[in-house]
């Protein structure tokens, strides 16, 4: 056999040498890419099967959390729990679940979820994607933290505002309005970066999911230096329908401000007057 191999490679010319070299390849890389898509699909059966159990026993334990009234120190009396608890697969699952059950429940099962979310640390993995370098990561530690009404978050989500990424200053503002209201957008009256359209539209929605109890100070982000803040505040009042600001609408059009920004005062007075009239 390896004489006859000697033989064959000693007939072949340079170009027959590169035909053969390149069968060869081919197939060595047809074989390595058959091995890869295996082990690829096996990864992902094996990542489904866990899922699954998972599944079932996250639902276990959250029905525990709620309606046995049992503490995550509880759970982890079972130091098989307490073992699955250490793995990232299973605390994503578990953190996906409980912002899910969060926002569908309120009163104290809403209570119970929150503090499961503290005890079992989860609120420690949603501190950390804060951190994180990519935006993704940090939206999606924004929404979690939000969702379980975290008040120490709230200044990290101020500092986060200020980045020049549009997607990711709409969720920290969002953030912030979520966990403090109207009072969530008074920090910008101190905003140096421009607050574009699109983002002044998605913080005006925002606040029109709150309940709009507390407007005191809303007219501070007329006193700002930032144009595209002034704005804000006036897109606000004239949305709300904040009769009480009127004097300091009237007050800013006495100060030295680009016309654009005089131009939207005038017509936000001339706006409640016709709201006046109407009432009238």
């Amino acid at each position: 056999m390896l004489e006859y191999s000697k033989q064959f490679f000693s007939d072949l010319q340079p170009a027959d040498f590169f035909i053969v070299g390149a069968i060869l390849l081919f197939t060595l890389v047809s074989i390595v890419l058959f091995i890869a898509i295996v082990l690829s699909r096996l990864y992902h059966i094996r990542q489904a099967i866990h899922f699954e159990k998972n599944t079932e026993t996250i639902n276990n334990l959250l029905l525990e959390v709620l309606f046995n009234e049992k503490s995550y120190f509880d759970l982890i009396e079972d130091k098989k729990l307490l073992r699955l608890f250490s793995i990232p697969q299973f605390r994503a699952q578990m953190m996906e679940s409980v912002i899910n059950l969060h926002q569908n429940y309120e009163g104290e099962y809403a209570e119970s979820l929150k503090k499961f979310y503290v005890e079992s640390q989860l609120m420690a993995d949603s501190f950390v994607k804060l951190r994180d370098k990519k935006w993704e990561a940090k939206c999606k530690g924004i929404k979690e933290l939000t969702e379980m009404n975290i008040q120490r978050a709230y200044d990290h989500l101020i500092e986060i505002s200020k980045t020049n990424h549009p997607i990711l200053k709409i969720n920290a503002l969002n953030g912030c309005i979520k966990i403090n209201g109207p009072q969530g957008i008074i920090h910008l009256a101190k905003h140096k970066f421009t607050i574009d359209l699109w983002t002044q539209l998605n913080i005006i929605d925002a606040l029109k999911k709150t309940s709009l109890l507390d407007t005191q100070n809303i007219e501070l982000l007329l006193q700002a230096k930032n144009n595209s803040v002034i704005s804000l505040g006036l897109k606000i009042i004239q949305t709300f329908r904040l009769f009480e600001k009127q004097s300091h609408v009237e007050a800013l059009l006495q100060q030295k401000h680009d016309k654009h920004i005089l131009k939207e005062a005038e017509n936000l007075l001339a706006t409640f007057s016709t709201y006046g009239k109407e009432i009238n």
